[in-house]
């Protein structure tokens, strides 16, 4: 089994109600747990198609923690103590009631679409739109889930159009600008590049770990041909950004609760 850590809780601590947007994909869910496991957040989830269908393990599982402010265990699967809302970022009336009283937000918004104009979409405007909304409702906290490559749009700018997945990375870096412009103080933003650990796709887990952590071994741990592999341009970001599904959660999370009036950060 899957150890989740408990984060310090003081009764000083007030439980904020957290919205993931994209809460049933792959890093969402993990992202969720994460949360929860934290016991300083309520979380709540809007997607376009709600709950997921075939949940990942870690939200499959039992619950097993104890919130703060009620000192029971909870009963039931973990993805039952999330409150899941169906709608999109353009969905005016489903957007507002996930919003509504959020005080932190997370965007993990993107599917590859089939052309530019599509991905340039839904990685980029879709999170501009979100952030415009948690300017709007209140929310005092963003995060974001952007890529490896973001900087890649400024560094690579007089090659990056004839690219693979160019209005991918620029909708990403479009989308950062946007969240430095109105949380300059209270944002964190995480770049990983291969995200890997097991999911959950129809009846299937696809094993991905079994990819991404050797190759993540063979780039940063092998002396030279670790830093023959770092000195590739853009492959050598790559390389050295992968990250486990359920880290990458766990360092959203504590970043976050981390953060207190300071400057916003990156991690990478």
């Amino acid at each position: 089994a899957t150890a989740h850590p408990i984060y310090p809780f003081s009764d000083r601590d007030i439980m904020q109600r957290l919205l993931v947007l994209g809460g049933n994909g792959y890093v969402g869910q993990n992202i969720c747990r994460a949360a929860l496991d934290s016991g300083r957040y309520t979380v709540t989830s809007l997607s376009r198609s709600g709950p997921p269908s075939t949940p990942h393990p870690c939200l499959a599982a039992d619950a097993c923690y104890v919130l703060p402010r009620r000192r029971e265990g909870l009963a039931g699967r973990v993805m039952d103590q999330i409150e899941w809302h169906r709608g999109d970022i353009y969905d005016f009336g489903a957007r507002d009631a996930a919003f509504a009283g959020a005080d932190v937000v997370i965007s993990t918004l993107g599917v590859f679409g089939t052309h530019d104009a599509s991905m340039g979409q839904f990685f980029g405007d879709a999170t501009i739109a979100a952030v415009a909304a948690a300017t709007e409702h209140g929310a005092t906290q963003f995060g974001f889930v952007s890529s490896a490559h973001a900087d890649a749009v400024a560094d690579f700018s007089p090659y990056m159009p004839y690219l693979p997945l160019y209005a991918y990375f620029r909708g990403k870096a479009k989308a950062e600008e946007a969240v430095r412009h109105s949380f300059p103080e209270a944002h964190v933003i995480v770049r990983p590049s291969f995200v890997h650990g097991p999911r959950a796709v129809g009846p299937l887990t696809l094993p991905l770990q079994l990819a991404g952590a050797p190759f993540n071994f063979l780039s940063t741990e092998c002396g030279r041909l670790s830093s023959a592999i770092q000195a590739v341009p853009f492959l050598g970001t790559g390389a050295t950004s992968m990250v486990p599904v359920g880290c990458l959660g766990e360092a959203m999370i504590q970043t976050l609760l981390d953060k207190s009036g300071e400057r916003g950060c990156t991690l990478s």
